[in-house]
């Protein structure tokens, strides 16, 4: 429901790699073991229904370089004729940026629930019944089942960044993946997370899988202290762990939020490609591409490795 901005190129970072979830496979034992997948819905469990935001951006009246999210949060929340409109309270997040010392600090949702009557929520209730029709029409993704069915009999954590609300979400679920877990599931309606492209829904889901007490000392021991105007200053530990966070992950997504949200938050990334989001695989914070789920079994049972920056 955002808009890509300009691609950028090859990636920076040396590529990610993964140790083989094939306990009998040989291979270099300073490798990184997985320690969990995030799947975005809409696009990627789902067969992309990119008419929808075209539905939400006409029921709204804004073209599409305006963040249907952002939008949405612009928009007055006080009920009808008492206060003129709020201005955001979160800023645009522009995916080709590093994170900012702001988004690396703890927050908090503050923003209140929209009144009955307001703007806000008439908008918000456009949306989710625009969002309410389309879960009717959907089709799980082909090899769904059989990368869900292969990550637990590896019992690789799953979880869901999504941008859409819960009940689309719950409704793909129980169709089509009635016996898989995913823990947790991280919606636009999740407290304290700004949505993607930010990379605190990742940050949350490995903070919940307890990761952050697997950063290692070592990690921050190596960090160069940063020169400061008085002289050395010590790096906030707080910041380091955020930005190692996820280094443990593969974010699995069909566009440039899901992109975005993963590499900034130290993920690898996996694009799922479709008819409309070619341009995206030469995309710096694309680390994969696969057409099918199912691509991912052979290569997570060989050991997974982004593609060259060469």
């Amino acid at each position: 429901m955002s808009t890509a901005p300009p691609l950028g190129s090859k990636p920076k970072r040396p590529p990610k790699r993964f140790a083989p979830l094939d306990p009998t496979a040989q291979h270099d034992e300073t490798l990184p073991k997985l320690k969990g997948i995030v799947f975005d819905v809409d696009g990627t469990l789902c067969l992309p229904q990119n008419y929808m935001f075209r539905e939400m951006r006409s029921a709204l009246g804004i073209p599409k370089s305006v963040d249907i999210i952002d939008h949405l949060r612009s928009l007055s929340n006080e009920p009808d004729g008492e206060h003129p409109a709020a201005e955001p309270p979160h800023a645009p997040l522009d995916p080709t940026q590093p994170p900012s010392e702001e988004m690396l600090s703890p927050t908090s949702d503050t923003d209140p629930d929209p009144a009955p009557s307001s703007p806000q929520s008439r908008a918000v209730g456009m949306i989710k019944a625009i969002e309410r029709r389309a879960m009717t029409s959907q089709r799980p993704q082909p090899g769904l089942q059989e990368l869900m069915a292969y990550l637990t009999s590896r019992r690789v954590p799953k979880a869901l960044c999504t941008r859409n609300f819960p009940a689309p979400v719950h409704h793909l679920l129980s169709n089509f993946l009635p016996d898989e877990k995913f823990h947790p599931i991280i919606t636009r309606e999740t407290k304290g997370v700004q949505p993607k492209p930010s990379p605190e829904g990742l940050w949350t889901i490995a903070t919940q899988w307890g990761l952050d007490k697997d950063v290692d000392d070592r990690v921050l021991d190596s960090i160069t202290v940063r020169s400061g105007p008085e002289g050395e200053i010590e790096v906030d530990p707080l910041e380091v762990t955020k930005r190692v966070l996820g280094s443990g992950l593969i974010m699995v997504g069909d566009s440039m939020d899901d992109m975005a949200s993963g590499y900034r938050a130290g993920a690898a990334t996996v694009l799922l490609l479709n008819d409309e989001n070619q341009e995206l695989g030469n995309h710096e914070y694309t680390g994969l591409c696969v057409r099918r789920l199912d691509e991912l079994i052979g290569i997570l049972e060989r050991g997974f490795e982004e593609k060259s920056s060469s």
